[in-house]
């Protein structure tokens, strides 16, 4: 079950990376070190987010894009639901040190993350997705900033070698007036690539605690 679990949790994070980033220039160290800073500062800020997403998987070996979409609710204490709506039905909770996997009408699947490190690595690339929380003291991934236009980029390099087998990199986008994510993008070793865009972004607004439970 453990081993079916994982599988389903690195297949929920494959789906997650492909529109190229143009005119990207690095930052200087102390841009860095600033601009982590700030994301964190708002980040900390952030009681709750929800959205909407639309998802653009391409793989490498097909011309076609496969395009779904969905609902994304956060809480900062360590809580976030991401479901996809169409064209198929599929649930991703974090809650707490538990994660819940439940796809179509079939029963939800439960994990302790305590237990795996591979699950607890998907929950922080997760959270780190949602908030960018975390990039500054980050063992998981060594991250480099980067400015395009009114956009930070933030571009995360995995160090652990479960991660390395499946990622090349994950870029977070964003609004530097903000300071919030608005794209997640995954290049994957397979040569495949996702893009997740946010949209209708609200921060702080109450969700009820039904959300974070999988029946």
């Amino acid at each position: 079950m453990k081993r079916i679990m994982i599988v389903l949790g690195l297949s929920f994070l494959a789906c997650l990376s492909a529109i190229p980033v143009v005119a990207q220039i690095k930052a200087t160290p102390a841009q860095q070190k600033s601009m982590i800073a700030a994301i964190n500062r708002t980040a900390i800020a952030v009681k709750s987010i929800q959205s909407t997403f639309v998802q653009t998987k391409t793989m490498s070996f097909m011309h076609d894009k496969m395009t779904s979409k969905g609902v994304m609710y956060y809480s900062n204490g360590g809580k976030l639901r991401w479901e996809y709506t169409s064209p198929y039905q599929y649930i991703f909770v974090i809650n707490d040190n538990k994660v819940y996997i439940k796809s179509g009408n079939k029963a939800a699947n439960a994990i302790d993350v305590r237990q795996s490190r591979i699950f607890k690595s998907i929950t922080q690339v997760m959270m780190y997705s949602v908030t960018g929380k975390g990039l500054a003291s980050n063992r998981d991934f060594g991250v480099t900033m980067y400015v395009n236009g009114n956009e930070w980029i933030a571009s995360l390099t995995p160090k652990r070698s479960e991660m390395k087998k499946m990622f090349k990199t994950i870029k977070l986008f964003f609004d530097k007036n903000k300071g919030v994510v608005s794209q997640v993008e995954m290049n994957e070793v397979s040569g495949d690539k996702t893009v997740i865009q946010l949209y209708g972004v609200k921060t702080n607004a109450a969700i009820n605690e039904k959300v974070f439970r999988v029946n």
